[in-house]
């Protein structure tokens, strides 16, 4: 609500005025009363008063000096209607150059005050939302700074939240952090939260994006599992919350904003779970020890003929029993090891073949581009058995080459001789019907017409050497 004081040295008069406005504006307006100009000064240095409707003749103090007095002091002033019994062009000329929004004779008349009272009221509401949406800009600017700068020393972080108007918690505060889906714009995922608070009736609450396009909620009430409960009503929206443990200083807020970074990450484990609590995983112990020889074994089995054996290992490596039982850091660490031992070497060995490939490659780089452990995994090994197969390919491709260049060198060197496919065949040590196919594949000739064209080659060059010709 906005406070109205009314100043006049008229009794009746400001009470009238006053019962005015209470009749027209009592949700809306509180109104207060003084006799004069240095009671009225008083009562502005101890409140905040929006809209001053002041006498101009008064003892002491009249209305034009008391303008003037506002002026001079270090607050916002107040929307301001002057009151005259005189209709005088000297009073209306000073008031003018007050900068005052109406100038009214007694008696006042009603809707004459109303209207003014509305349009300063229009005025307000527009100033006031410009004025939020700049102190959330600036906040956020600010917040955003103290929590990517560790080494703030206590004095500097209160003279930012003293300029950021955040009084200190005296009986402490959360951190929160909503992780923002993808599919929805940070902005939006914001406005919800800000409506959600605004129901509760919680102005106290500072909400704000990081450098994430998550929602930074600071609030001194653990609501989050309000909030949790309303979020999961939104249509279409993914989400999940982590917070901190209760914070007392506000130099604590960084580290608050850490511990609710850190009970994000706890999402990717425990996907049910959209709430997660500091307090419910900290502490939690990181006593597994990175299997590197599975990881190389599995490289080694690449392309092989042990695809059972490759699943059976992974299986192995990525046990989600033992995994959800450690810290996260665990994880995290566990995956950077298999980029590095099994899909950069592999990668660089043999290439991406596909965009599907480079795509799952470029995804698993962080295990947080998942919603979850279980795609993670299934990526995981969608990506390993198809480089599997793609080595399989390669390894075949190489071995076919080794045998048809031993069979073509084996056709040249005995063209003269009485050759046939399973006598070629039965030389390299391959099946009759398969060395028939790849040595189509590999020639785009059946052997007949191969070794016809090997003798006609050959011939040719008897022809051109001039010691046969005069035979």
């Amino acid at each position: 609500m906005y406070k109205i004081l009314i100043v006049d040295d008229e009794k009746m008069i400001r009470l009238g005025i006053k019962a005015m406005i209470d009749r027209e504006f009592l949700d809306v307006f509180t109104t207060e009363t003084a006799f004069d100009g240095m009671d009225a000064l008083e009562k502005i240095q101890n409140d905040k008063i929006d809209i001053l409707i002041t006498d101009i003749k008064m003892p002491r103090m009249d209305g034009i000096a008391l303008i003037k007095q506002i002026q001079c002091m270090e607050i916002p002033m107040p929307a301001t209607i002057i009151l005259s019994g005189f209709d005088d062009f000297e009073y209306a000329k000073a008031a003018i150059k007050c900068r005052v929004k109406d100038y009214l004779l007694k008696p006042v008349k009603r809707h004459e005050l109303y209207q003014d009272l509305e349009d300063i009221l229009n005025e307000l509401k527009v100033n006031n939302q410009m004025a939020f949406q700049h102190l959330d800009e600036f906040r956020a600017n600010q917040l955003n700074y103290m929590l990517l700068n560790p080494n703030l020393d206590e004095g500097k972080i209160v003279d930012l939240c003293s300029n950021m108007q955040i009084e200190a918690y005296l009986e402490g505060y959360y951190v929160g952090v909503v992780k923002n889906c993808k599919k929805i714009d940070g902005e939006v995922l914001l406005g919800r939260i800000k409506d959600f608070f605004k129901t509760e009736h919680r102005s106290d609450v500072i909400c704000f994006l990081d450098k994430d396009e998550h929602v930074v909620v600071i609030t001194k009430d653990n609501m989050f599992v309000e909030l949790n409960e309303f979020l999961g009503k939104q249509r279409y929206f993914s989400y999940s919350i982590g917070v901190s443990e209760k914070k007392q200083k506000l130099n604590a807020l960084r580290e608050g904003y850490i511990e609710a970074i850190y009970s994000l990450k706890y999402h990717f484990l425990f996907p049910a779970n959209q709430l997660v609590f500091y307090e419910h995983v900290k502490g939690k112990p990181t006593n597994l020890t990175i299997p590197v020889d599975i990881l190389k074994k599995v490289v080694n089995m690449i392309g092989t003929e042990r695809e059972q054996e490759i699943k059976l290992h992974l299986l192995k490596v990525l046990d989600y029993d033992k995994i959800a039982k450690n810290n996260i850091t665990y994880m995290e660490a566990l995956s950077k090891e298999i980029n590095h031992i099994i899909f950069e070497n592999t990668i660089t060995k043999f290439g991406k073949e596909s965009s599907d490939v480079t795509y799952l490659y470029e995804k698993i780089q962080d295990i947080y581009n998942f919603e979850n452990f279980h795609e993670y995994y299934r990526d995981v090994e969608e990506l390993l058995l198809r480089l599997h197969e793609y080595h399989k390919k390669l390894r075949q491709v190489y071995s076919e080459q080794k045998y048809m260049d031993k069979a073509l060198r084996y056709i040249e060197e005995n063209f003269s001789k009485d050759l046939n496919l399973a006598v070629v065949s039965n030389y390299i040590s391959l099946n009759y019907s398969y060395f028939s196919h790849m040595f189509k594949e590999y020639t785009n000739q059946n052997f007949v017409d191969y070794l016809k064209m090997i003798r006609i080659n050959h011939a040719k060059k008897l022809l051109a050497d001039s010691e046969y010709k005069s035979v």
